[in-house]
């Protein structure tokens, strides 16, 4: 049986594999194409799937962020922001949220609304970050996306807290607002 990974858009996604120069195995997803002769994930990987969609297969590493810090953004956002429909992203140390904003005002057409509301449609743009300082403390920073225009993966700094509950709770409220753009 083949390694198959369907993403959030019903993508079917087939786990394949070729050799580098050097002999050694590299892996790769390729959509709708089964003709495979990989049969399950290696030991020491895991399939990840970014925001967006793509499918990647990585190196299992050991989580940084406690699935109890995951779940104080998740609870900020379900119940301090006015954004419903985002996703989290950890990587290494970080935890990106990620949101997606529907570009079309609701009282516009509501045959173009939906359609722009489909999976397959859909682009999710990283807006905040919460990455661990310090381990033993839980020191965490937020940042926040910057969009001066000058680099696409630019971020500002915004604060930094043991206290990542509150650190959420008050910058999460800014997600899809005006007063997001104040903040720096």
């Amino acid at each position: 049986m083949t390694v198959q990974y369907t993403n959030f858009r019903g993508d079917d996604y087939f786990l394949h594999v070729r050799q580098t120069k050097k002999g050694n195995p590299s892996y790769y997803f390729k959509k709708d194409d089964p003709d495979t002769t990989i049969d399950e994930i290696p030991e020491g990987y895991e399939i990840y799937e970014h925001p967006n969609g793509r499918v990647f297969l990585t190196r299992k590493s050991k989580q940084k962020i406690m699935d109890e810090e995951l779940d104080i953004i998740k609870h900020s956002m379900e119940n301090f922001s006015p954004i419903r429909d985002y996703k989290l992203d950890v990587r290494q140390k970080s935890i990106y949220l990620y949101t997606y904003e529907n570009p079309v005002p609701y009282d516009e057409n509501p045959v173009i609304v939906e359609a722009l509301s489909d999976p397959k449609y859909k682009s999710y743009d990283a807006q905040l970050c919460f990455s661990l300082v310090d381990k033993k403390t839980r020191l965490f920073q937020v940042e926040r996306k910057s969009y001066t225009g000058e680099k696409d993966d630019q971020w500002l700094f915004l604060e930094e807290s043991t206290d990542l509950k509150a650190l959420a709770e008050k910058f999460v409220q800014h997600l899809g607002q005006e007063t997001f753009f104040d903040l720096f």
